[in-house]
């Protein structure tokens, strides 16, 4: 298979009231792509629109969602990337590396297996290369549209990649690097042009609290933009818009909303938040629905409800305490007791049920 860095270059956006927005990680939810659209007042035809990668997985509308892209693609002025959970449609096409496919798919939702369901076909019950042959008589237009998807897309003023890019030349030797290269922040590469990216969630940038808008770091001129969309419990999918050398940002998220009836003004804290990549714990006391943790990471030992824990593990866990103002709008992640872990403007943070409106307490995610 051919290992090189695909890459197309984007035309002069010479619309004068056009922007370029730019969105990653849809992950096969098409209900909360459309309401991204809405919420960011996309203009069909006049406005760029840049979807950087892991268009499908994950989620629970794959099939509807690409095929709702394809036909923007044919319609507007719509650009893809190809992400890493994209590439399960080369593995059909090619017949390339089926053992590890079949633990893929038949691992999370997936866009392969809303195919197979179709078909009344499973991975499970036929051979992997019968299974794929089948695959692709049905659905080779959506598995070649996906194949065909460039690693990185080059416009004038800025370069969008899934993951990464090695460099402002090639941009890469391998594809992989493109779409896995994980904590690009963090490597020690600056550009000349901003370079846009997903893959990497926001939230794991972070150490404080847990927020999950675009990181931008003007140093080394990258956004990094994945907001954890179906990947994070309270994850929400963001858009990046490019205007006339401004930028701003949307999101939407699939959290219940309630509004705060009683404000709540914590005094000092020193918060911290625990990421899924230093959520390792050892567990040294339990009572009640929680359990005393230590945190090496932290270096500290912590209360934390056992709605937190994993396999052993920790993470999407904060102890901020939110300020809050009567009135406000908030989102709901989950009510433990009488404390409820909600999000405002992408931070998570803890507030008193008694501060919210729950009338609507049903609908909540609740600590057992």
């Amino acid at each position: 298979m051919n290992r090189s860095v695909i890459v197309r270059r984007l035309p002069v956006l010479d619309r004068p009231d056009a922007r370029e927005i730019v969105i990653s990680d849809i992950h096969g939810t098409l209900s909360l792509y459309r309401r991204l659209l809405a919420e960011c007042g996309y203009r069909h035809r006049t406005d760029r629109l840049i979807l950087a990668g892991d268009l499908v997985e994950k989620g629970p509308e794959n099939l509807a969602l690409l095929r709702y892209v394809m036909e923007q693609v044919k319609t507007g002025d719509v650009w893809c990337l190809m992400g890493n959970c994209d590439f399960t449609a080369k593995n059909v096409l090619f017949s390339y590396r089926l053992s590890f496919l079949k633990s893929v798919i038949t691992s999370r939702r997936s866009l392969i297996m809303e195919m197979a369901d179709s078909l009344g076909i499973s991975p499970e019950t036929m051979d992997m290369d019968a299974f794929c042959q089948q695959l692709r008589q049905a659905y080779l237009p959506e598995l070649s549209f996906l194949a065909d998807l460039p690693h990185v897309l080059v416009s004038p003023e800025r370069i969008y990649a899934h993951a990464a890019i090695m460099n402002e030349t090639d941009f890469g030797s391998d594809f992989r690097e493109v779409m896995t290269t994980p904590f690009f922040l963090h490597t020690d590469q600056s550009f000349s042009r901003p370079v846009i990216v997903g893959h990497m969630p926001v939230s794991e940038y972070r150490s404080r609290t847990i927020d999950f808008q675009p990181v931008f770091d003007p140093a080394r001129n990258i956004w990094s933009i994945d907001g954890g969309n179906v990947v994070k419990r309270s994850g929400q999918l963001n858009a990046l818009l490019f205007q006339e050398g401004t930028v701003t940002t949307a999101s939407v998220d699939a959290l219940p909303r309630t509004t705060v009836i009683q404000s709540c003004r914590p005094g000092v804290q020193i918060p911290f938040a625990m990421s899924w990549n230093h959520r390792e714990i050892t567990i040294e006391d339990h009572a009640g629905s929680q359990t005393l943790v230590h945190s090496l990471w932290l270096r500290r030992s912590f209360w934390v409800p056992d709605a937190f824990l994993e396999s052993g593990n920790v993470s999407e866990y904060t102890n901020y305490r939110m300020p809050v103002e009567q009135g406000e709008q908030v989102s709901v992640v989950l009510i433990c007791q009488d404390q409820a872990l909600i999000k405002k403007h992408s931070v998570l943070g803890w507030v008193e049920t008694a501060c919210l409106d729950m009338t609507g307490s049903g609908s909540w995610d609740t600590a057992s």
